[in-house]
């Protein structure tokens, strides 16, 4: 289960809207791909092109971003997907070969969802095929909803998971923080997470300054400061937004803590997949891509 289970057959610009050296550049590659699955694998790619370009700020920036999709073939179809997990979930036991080795349950083990590859192979190979890359996506050929993040953002082939890949690209390209109140989610007991510790996170779109500072310009007159502030740092806070969604301010919870940590807005793609990026983070993604653009 490793590259020796299949080979790299070519890569295929899909969309080109420059030259390398000043565009954003991304690579799709795939694993649990037979030769005779390619064209599936093609048709996902570019149905994952017309969810990304849909989402701002790339609806805006789709005119500076290339696309290159990756065929690698497998040995067989699909990922790994042990018999036990430690989430308690079961799987079927099969073990595919394939060329990344991408499994469900991956990473230690902790969750069923947690789609991996070999990150290491991924990248020697992207560098090998296409050397100018700026963000790797690894779509494995599994119906079952998983994804992660990482060197390479990986999802798999269910419907959903295109937003995983979508917030892992945030991860993974951007820098910017995960906008949960909790580790382990809301859910289950999350010790440990009452209130952030500090120092203040090295992230564009959390802070432990309930003035808002990092995003005080995109603050309108009138904003309070802080915004929403949580009740019972013991658990998360479920309640309804006090303002019209949309709202740039600070909103307690974040970085995986209930209280001394703010968000930008009351929801974001950071915070709950299939939301769109805040306003924060839409800057940011802009500010990266652009980086790469010259004339």
């Amino acid at each position: 289960m490793a590259s020796a289970d299949g080979a790299v057959v070519g890569v295929t610009t899909v969309v080109d809207r420059g030259p390398s050296g000043s565009r954003f550049d991304i690579v799709v590659t795939g694993d649990g791909y037979r030769t005779d699955e390619l064209p599936v694998f093609a048709a996902r790619v570019d149905e994952f092109c017309e969810r990304l370009f849909d989402a701002a700020p790339f609806d805006v920036l789709r005119g500076v971003v290339n696309v290159h999709r990756l065929d690698v073939v497998s040995t067989d179809s699909g990922a790994d997907d042990p018999l036990t997990c430690a989430d308690g979930t079961t799987g079927d036991g099969a073990a595919p070969r394939t060329y990344f080795d991408a499994t469900f349950c991956g990473g230690g083990g902790g969750s069923r969802r947690l789609l991996t590859v070999d990150a290491a192979a991924v990248l020697a190979t992207v560098a090998t095929a296409v050397p100018a890359y700026d963000m790797v996506f690894v779509q494995v050929n599994a119906a079952r909803y998983g994804g992660s993040g990482g060197p390479a953002a990986v999802f798999s082939a269910h419907p959903d998971s295109a937003e995983i890949a979508l917030h892992e690209m945030g991860h993974t390209a951007f820098g910017l923080a995960d906008e949960y109140q909790a580790k382990v989610g809301c859910a289950r007991p999350d010790p440990g997470h009452d209130r952030h510790p500090g120092p203040e996170p090295d992230y564009p779109n959390v802070t432990t300054d309930p003035a808002a500072g990092k995003w005080a310009d995109l603050v309108l007159a009138g904003t309070a400061l802080p915004t929403m502030t949580c009740p019972d740092p013991s658990r998360c806070d479920t309640r309804p937004s006090p303002v019209p969604a949309g709202t740039v301010g600070a909103f307690e919870g974040a970085d995986y803590h209930r209280s001394g940590v703010y968000r930008p807005e009351y929801d974001c793609r950071m915070r709950t997949l299939g939301s769109p990026f805040c306003a924060v983070c839409r800057r940011e993604i802009r500010r990266q891509v652009l980086r790469y653009v010259s004339g």
